[in-house]
């Protein structure tokens, strides 16, 4: 196969679009060092220059050119102001494009059946003047959340969950996954970031990161919620240190929601009931040693350790067993997508792309969504 000699600076730009170097990917692509002396050289095969268009996720194309193109992402506000914060990769923009797209076509689909503003979307504008208390206080009545919830789960996804339902009942998509689209070889950085929100009139969107700790993910959806209230898009780190105004505000509410003062004071023994606090309201240590903070019951020197120590955890789980399709694309979105190509609203393979899986996964979610309704169905009538 005769081997073809491209632009050097393009074939690593498109490595490092790959998280590779040429280098790396010599030794991944050729197995003779003669053929790894060319692909250093920037002489390919066409079959090498295939490998690695692919792993870069770029048009074949663009490998031809004689400089790196000036490719066009989707942009949202990064709020995470802090000094070490991990640059956004070419995954956390795939991730956004999907959930862009995602939330294009619901919006579309709800015009369609006749759907409504939500009217707390950007309901409030960030100012000095505007207090956490009121946001707290709507979105505790909106979604009718109350200590019950907390107590009757078992663990911090049980918490999620039952939080997150209510949240979609009230039309707002929630999606949480650990990974690129379907891609489970393509995980998410949970240092680079925890979630993101999409202020929109009709669907608004909260993307939670199912890499981070189970713990953390409660906390990143409130904080996400608390963005919608703003209507204020934008990237969260969730090291609770970040210096954006609306950050700082987000930040606020949801740690009033999960951590409410008055029971917050009932519980604290001071720094040694650090873990037995968090563990009883369902959150990190870090929310409850920032509680402790705002409260000066801690001093920041104790609040540092605790969040340097927070970047160390590990992820608990694995996303590619935890997190089912309906999760990992929204719920509420899932069911719309699976009714709009069951009733021949939209092509089952524009279905399977929106949910980014195969066409035949698109009928069989629709088969066992009807026969999950029909047995709860089934359940109703025998009571």
């Amino acid at each position: 196969m005769e081997a073809i000699a491209l632009s050097r600076e393009v074939l690593e730009w498109a490595a490092h679009r790959a998280g590779q170097t040429l280098e790396s990917f010599a030794l991944l692509a050729a197995k003779r060092d003669r053929d790894r002396a060319k692909i250093r050289e920037g002489v390919l095969t066409p079959r090498q220059l295939e490998r690695l268009a692919k792993l870069a996720r770029v048009p074949f194309g663009y490998l031809f050119l004689a400089e790196p193109p000036t490719l066009s992402v989707p942009a949202i506000p990064d709020l995470r102001q802090t000094k070490d914060a991990v640059p956004l990769s070419a995954d956390f923009y795939e991730v956004l494009e999907d959930a862009l797209a995602k939330q294009e076509w619901y919006a579309d689909y709800l015009e369609e059946h006749g759907g409504r503003p939500l009217e707390f979307v950007g309901k409030y504008k960030l100012t000095p003047k505007l207090k956490a208390e009121v946001v707290v206080t709507e979105i505790i009545r909106s979604f009718d959340i109350s200590d019950d919830d907390r107590r009757f789960s078992p663990d911090a996804d049980a918490y999620f969950s039952r939080l997150s339902s209510k949240v979609e009942a009230q039309g707002v998509l929630v999606i949480k996954t650990g990974f690129v689209k379907s891609n489970t070889k393509r995980t998410l950085s949970e240092a680079e970031f925890r979630g993101f929100a999409l202020p929109h009139p009709m669907a608004p969107l909260v993307f939670v990161n199912g890499n981070d700790a189970k713990v953390a993910a409660v906390f990143t959806l409130l904080h996400e919620l608390a963005h919608i209230w703003l209507g204020v898009s934008g990237v969260s780190g969730g090291d609770l240190r970040s210096t954006s105004s609306s950050e700082v505000f987000c930040n606020s509410v949801a740690s009033r929601i999960l951590v409410p003062v008055e029971k917050f004071n009932e519980r604290w023994e001071g720094p040694d009931s650090l873990e037995r606090v968090a563990k009883f309201f369902r959150v990190s240590k870090l929310v409850i040693a920032r509680r402790a903070l705002e409260q000066g019951l801690v001093d920041q020197k104790f609040y540092d350790e605790v969040a340097a120590k927070s970047q160390k955890i590990k992820k608990t789980g694995a996303p590619t067993a935890d997190i089912t399709i309906p999760v990992r694309n929204g719920k509420r979105f899932t069911r719309a997508v699976i009714a709009s190509a069951m009733s021949g609203e939209t092509l089952l393979r524009d279905a399977a792309r929106l949910l980014n899986v195969r066409p035949d996964t698109v009928v069989s979610l629709a088969t066992k969504s009807r026969k999950a309704d029909g047995d709860k169905n089934g359940r109703e009538v025998h009571r």
